[in-house]
């Protein structure tokens, strides 16, 4: 295959992958929702089960993440890679309530032996349980290296084609958060939608093994990144982690925080935990597409210190209007009853939603 072949095929593969991201960020929401459901009925109670959940998945895409970036710029094939993954992915999506049901005599061993109080008790599940959610959540989180590594030729297209490939696979879990607690679950119940959501990755799987052989190995493959912008250095590298580690542990204080806020307002903390991250979620896709294209100019324009400077002002940007929304909290309970009789009263749910969504 001649070198221009194989580019256009990249190309197109590129844009089908798009779909396929999308579908992943969507089961991966679905999957959330189901351990969560699942642990609760081993933990009796939804605090530790959403606790062991969030915990496992922000621990398991950070191993993923982190590891996979390491060696995906040494693999010929990511695309095929990222394709095995999913099929792992779904297997062990499938595997889980029985890995969950195999899992149980263990602790009720180390209840009966230990005799731990609550609280220690709960521990032990949570250990013992989140490690189970850890193998699969990290190879969710090494799917974005790879697939970042297949779309991206030249260091300074890496923010536009990461970027679009974070929106779409937030994008995605959008739609299985909406899909998950309203519709499959309701509908099809536990079993019937674990099912669905491990044999989705297992087709998203094979498709991308498909799409990685109609691609093929040209020359194109073969050689490197160009670095047309030279990559930053490890020094560089260490306080932008730290920045951003910040950022992330301040995001999580604000979903917990505006959890709170929601179900002082709406009243059930189910329906005000989904109202927040669907509003997290769309905001993370709209600004990540935003954001990757706007870095790669920045990064073209002014240098790495244009960008730097860029997401200075982000944090401090997110910080002075989370600070601001304080301000705006006793004003939505009158929201909330202006809404109610703008819509005649009946159809107040929609109104809540909407202004908490807003």
């Amino acid at each position: 295959m001649d070198f221009l072949t194989s580019a256009v095929r990249r190309q197109q593969a590129f844009s089908a992958l798009l779909l396929l991201f999308f579908a992943s960020g969507a089961t991966g929401l679905v999957y959330q929702t189901l351990w969560t459901r699942q642990l609760h009925l081993v933990f009796g109670t939804s605090t530790f089960a959403i606790a062991t959940v969030l915990s496992a998945f922000m621990l398991g895409l950070a191993i993923g993440g982190i590891v996979m970036a390491r060696f995906a710029d040494t693999l010929k094939q990511p695309l095929r890679v990222y394709g095995y993954l999913e099929l792992v992915i779904g297997v062990y999506a499938a595997a889980f309530p029985f890995l969950l049901i195999a899992t149980s005599p263990v602790y009720r061993w180390a209840y009966t032996q230990l005799e731990p109080g609550p609280v220690l008790f709960g521990v032990i599940q949570f250990l013992l349980v989140g490690t189970l959610l850890v193998l699969p959540t990290a190879f969710m989180g090494a799917t974005l290296p790879l697939l970042a590594r297949f779309a991206t030729h030249r260091f300074g297209e890496a923010g536009s084609r990461v970027g679009t490939l974070y929106a779409v696979n937030t994008a995605g879990a959008v739609l299985g958060t909406l899909l998950a607690g309203f519709y499959l679950l309701p509908l099809l119940g536990l079993s019937l939608t674990t099912w669905l959501a491990a044999s989705a990755n297992v087709v998203l799987g094979l498709v991308a093994i498909r799409l990685d052989r109609w691609v093929g190995q040209g020359e194109s493959d073969l050689v490197p990144v160009e670095e047309d912008v030279a990559p930053p250095s490890s020094e560089l590298l260490v306080p932008v982690s730290i920045a951003l580690a910040l950022a992330g542990f301040a995001s999580l204080v604000y979903e917990v925080a505006w959890t709170r806020l929601m179900s002082l307002m709406i009243g059930a903390s189910v329906y005000a935990f989904s109202v927040m991250l669907l509003a997290f979620l769309v905001g993370i896709a709209l600004g990540g597409k935003w954001g990757g294209g706007y870095a790669d100019r920045l990064l073209l324009t002014k240098g790495r210190g244009g960008v730097l400077r860029a997401l200075a002002a982000v944090e401090v940007g997110v910080g002075v209007l989370s600070c601001g929304l304080m301000y705006v909290y006793p004003e939505l309970p009158l929201w909330y009853v202006w809404l109610v009789d703008a819509f005649g009263g009946a159809e107040w749910a929609q109104g809540t939603w909407l202004v908490s969504l807003l």
